[in-house]
């Protein structure tokens, strides 16, 4: 076999390949998104970061983390957070972390698990009082309007709270657990805040970094950890005021540095993951495609018209798809399978249905009869599958005794599998290198002749 025939042989195989690839990927773009894989792994990791479930729904909550929400109801959490927006709505949490709105907000989140071990009736009753409650306080953190109207606003949200203990005498002990919760934890923000009054001298009109600083202090009640971590985070951030950086500019850098740390590990966990699923993927769509590398290869190597055929399709593919070009839909990937179909590239289970006689029998181009059976025992039997007068024959596979057929044919299928889970980009980029080969339009320039001395 000629160098010629060798290269379309690749060409081929590399492309049908391509096209196993781009199946694999739009199934598992389906699967990722309907399972929310990147924003269910980003909140997971968040949460993770803030380390309390209450805090998270109040950073979810805010409203410049709510914009990024997306759905018809904005019910889809994102899947991607900027880190300068994180920094901004972690700041505006801890400028009112201590206070009562905010104490009151992160207990009425804990009243979900209550208000899910209800019956349905009485459940859907809670969760509706449940969401007055919620809106009641995230009013009341928001009330700039003096100190009457964020008392008014507080009242608002301790009744709605009554009106939710009376749906039921479990919710009425979850209530009072959680007004006393807030007493309790504000006494001892309180505590905190005092003793820094006493080292800072008094109170004075606070800047915001040193509103953050009191929030953060205020997290010694309530997030222990996440103190811990932020207090870190702002140590010596006033040295920076000396080289003309605030010191607020400074400690948002440093948030939005450990934001930035933090996405780069989950990128490298959501890699490692999406690999895995497109491995799982790509074998999926081999065996539902009977796609088997080994049979078309060598379909390709003793077929001389169906891998010029092939070639010449891999090579309208690059010109119609060059580099930066839209990937193929769906729908050109589907007409992409129906042009392999047409020129016998041997994938797929079941050929095209064949009427049966009484006795399952199928005419055939020579006049003669087959019988349709799934254990053909000579050649007057056809492999197929009979299901209500019509034969549907079993093609591009070995006969079910056949144990070296199916070992090589579960190999062709693996091997199809791993290629599809490489991905569509590392195919496409060795296609265009395989077809400039073949073509010799990637040959390195000749050197330019030298010129005669005169």
């Amino acid at each position: 076999m000629s160098l010629q025939s060798i290269l379309e042989v690749a060409i081929g195989l590399i492309f049908a390949w391509l096209v196993l690839s781009l199946v694999a990927m739009y199934t598992q773009e389906w699967i990722v998104t309907k399972l929310r894989w990147r924003s269910g792994m980003l909140e997971a990791y968040i949460r993770n970061m803030l380390t309390d479930p209450a805090i998270s729904e109040q950073f979810y909550e805010h409203p410049l983390i709510k914009g990024l929400h997306s759905g018809n109801n904005g019910d889809r959490r994102p899947s991607y957070i900027p880190a300068n927006q994180f920094a901004l709505a972690l700041f505006d949490i801890l400028m009112s972390a201590g206070t009562d709105a905010s104490l009151l907000e992160q207990e009425i989140y804990k009243l979900r698990n209550d208000i899910d071990r209800l019956q349905k009736d009485e459940k859907a009753r809670a969760k509706a009082q449940y969401d007055l409650a919620l809106a009641a306080a995230r009013k009341a953190l928001n009330t700039e309007a003096g100190e009457k109207a964020l008392t008014n606003a507080l009242e608002e949200v301790r009744t709605e709270l009554s009106i939710l203990a009376g749906i039921n005498p479990a919710l009425k002990k979850a209530v009072d657990e959680t007004l006393s919760n807030v007493k309790i934890k504000r006494e001892e923000v309180d505590a905190v805040l005092a003793k820094i009054q006493e080292h800072s001298g008094g109170w004075y009109e606070k800047p915001t970094l040193e509103q953050i600083r009191l929030g953060i202090a205020a997290l010694s009640v309530t997030q222990p950890q996440l103190k811990q971590a932020l207090s870190s985070l702002l140590n010596g951030v006033e040295e920076y005021a000396a080289q003309g950086e605030s010191a607020l500019a400074r400690a948002r850098k440093n948030v939005e540095q450990w934001f930035d740390d933090g996405m780069d590990r989950l990128s490298g966990w959501y890699k490692r993951r999406s690999q895995k699923l497109a491995f799982a993927v790509g074998i999926a769509v081999a065996v539902v495609l009977n796609a088997d590398t080994l049979q078309l290869a060598q379909t390709l190597w003793r077929e001389p018209l169906v891998r010029q055929s092939l070639a010449a399709q891999a090579e309208a593919f690059t010109k119609q798809y060059p580099e930066g070009a839209p990937t193929p839909t769906a729908q050109q990937i589907s007409e992409l399978q129906i042009q392999f179909a047409e020129i016998n590239i041997p994938i797929g289970w079941i050929g095209s249905p064949l009427a049966t006689d009484a006795n399952g029998a199928v005419l055939m181009a020579d006049n003669s009869y087959k019988l349709c059976t799934l254990t053909p025992k000579s050649t007057v039997e056809l492999y197929g599958l009979h299901v209500a007068r019509q034969c549907y024959p079993i093609i591009n596979t070995p006969q079910l005794n056949d144990l070296t057929g199916w070992l090589l044919k579960i190999a062709g299928l693996l091997a199809s599998g791993l290629a599809a889970a490489q991905g569509a980009p590392f195919w496409f980029d060795i296609l265009k290198k395989v077809i400039n080969v073949r073509t010799s339009g990637s040959n390195p320039a000749d050197p330019q002749p030298q010129k005669a001395a005169g």
